[in-house]
């Protein structure tokens, strides 16, 4: 697994997200586990991040285990947890190393493109069979991924620029057009009392494939390929998808 941790993106992940509707994304996967596996209870959140989806999955009554593999932003999501009063629970973990030891899910979902973060195709290999393992007979395993389209035609070499009231942030791209690979940097310029700036670094990569590489790659794990959808949309998945949400049975 990448060893960056997002020490710092933490601190800003929910500004950066402020426009994801993450009600609408639990709604969407509660339908996609209403339809194959109703009777499912628990439900693991890989890659859970500040809980914001966590916590709308346990609204709709599943019993959620958010899974992170930064200690930060772990600790951003047991502060929101206090605040909700809901019941979630979550623990450190890697995703191409999960163990629950006997409490086998009954879904595993890892939501905003957190594959895309993994380092290579062998340790998206490595994350579908911990999944795998991870999940019960008829287990679901949702999960969306940015797509090489996107990173071609969307992230690119582009820059995008966050104004708020008490950070500037600059995301710069650098698309490397032979492995579909966008490199990621991220730069914070904090106001502090004297109405100067503190500024902030990180950096990290994403990788993307082909939807045929995805299927492929959690069919060798032993996966079901059931279906995958135009982003959060109840549309499918076309080659022109930024992002596709991927529907796998145990």
């Amino acid at each position: 697994m990448a060893t960056n941790n997002y020490t710092v993106f933490a601190k800003y992940y929910d500004m950066l997200m402020s426009d994801v509707n993450y009600q609408e994304i639990a709604q969407k996967i509660n339908n996609i586990v209403n339809e194959y596996f109703p009777e499912a209870d628990f439900l693991v959140d890989l890659a859970c991040g500040t809980g914001s989806l966590s916590e709308e999955l346990t609204k709709l009554g599943f019993n959620v285990l958010g899974v992170d593999i930064s200690q930060e932003m772990l600790s951003m999501a047991e502060d929101k947890k206090i605040n909700s009063g809901l019941g979630m629970r979550y623990i450190f973990g890697d995703m191409t190393d999960l163990s629950l030891g006997e409490s086998k899910a009954d879904v595993i979902v890892c939501m905003m493109d957190s594959i895309n973060h993994l380092e290579s195709f062998d340790e998206i290999k490595k994350a579908f069979s911990s999944v795998y393992d991870n999940l019960t007979h008829g287990g679901l395993f949702i999960f969306d991924m940015n797509t090489p389209y996107k990173h071609k035609h969307i992230l690119s070499d582009n820059a995008f620029v966050f104004d708020e009231d008490s950070v500037y942030c600059v995301w710069q791209n650098e698309y490397n057009s032979e492995d579909n690979k966008v490199d990621i940097f991220l730069d914070f310029f904090e106001k502090t009392d004297d109405n100067n700036y503190k500024r902030y670094h990180e950096e990290f990569s994403e990788i993307s494939c082909e939807s045929y590489a995805v299927k492929e790659f959690a069919r060798g794990t032993g996966f079901e390929y059931l279906e995958s959808f135009d982003d959060f949309s109840d549309n499918k998945a076309n080659e022109k998808s930024e992002r596709v949400l991927y529907v796998f049975k145990k």
